[in-house]
C-alpha cells in the first residue's frame, strides 16, 4: 500500500478548506487559479533553458499560445483586474522565454542547412 506523503495530504485539506471560502470570494480564487497556471510553466522554462533542446516543443502552439496570453493581459489590464494581470504577465515571461528559444533553435537549424 502506497502512503500518501505529507505533502499532498497538506495540499488536499488546503483545497477542502480554502476552496469554498475562495469561491465566496472570487479575487483570491483567481488568485489562486493564477498562481497555478502561471507556475505550471516554470519546470518547462527551467527545463528548456537547462537543456536548450526545444525539438519537443511545438512551435504554431508557443506562437499562439503567446498571443492568448497577451491577449488576456491586456483583458485583465483594461478590466483592472489584478490576478489576471498578474498571472498573464508573468505568464507572458515564461512563455516567451520558451518560444524565442524555439525561434532561435530554428534559425539555427535553417542556418545549418
Amino acid at each position: 500500500m502506497k502512503v500518501i506523503s505529507l505533502n499532498v495530504l497538506v495540499v488536499m485539506t488546503i483545497l477542502a478548506i480554502g476552496l469554498p471560502v475562495m469561491i465566496d470570494h472570487p479575487t483570491m480564487l483567481g488568485s489562486l487559479a493564477a498562481a497555478c497556471t502561471t507556475l505550471s510553466f516554470l519546470p518547462q522554462v527551467l527545463h528548456t533553458i537547462r537543456t536548450k533542446d526545444t525539438a519537443g516543443i511545438s512551435l504554431a502552439m508557443y506562437v499562439l499560445f503567446v498571443f492568448g496570453i497577451l491577449c488576456w493581459l491586456i483583458y485583465g489590464l483594461i478590466s483592472h483586474d489584478l490576478p489576471l494581470m498578474l498571472g498573464n504577465g508573468i505568464t507572458l515571461v515564461l512563455s516567451s522565454i520558451v518560444l524565442l528559444m524555439k525561434l532561435k533553435s530554428k534559425s539555427d537549424e535553417n542556418t545549418a542547412i
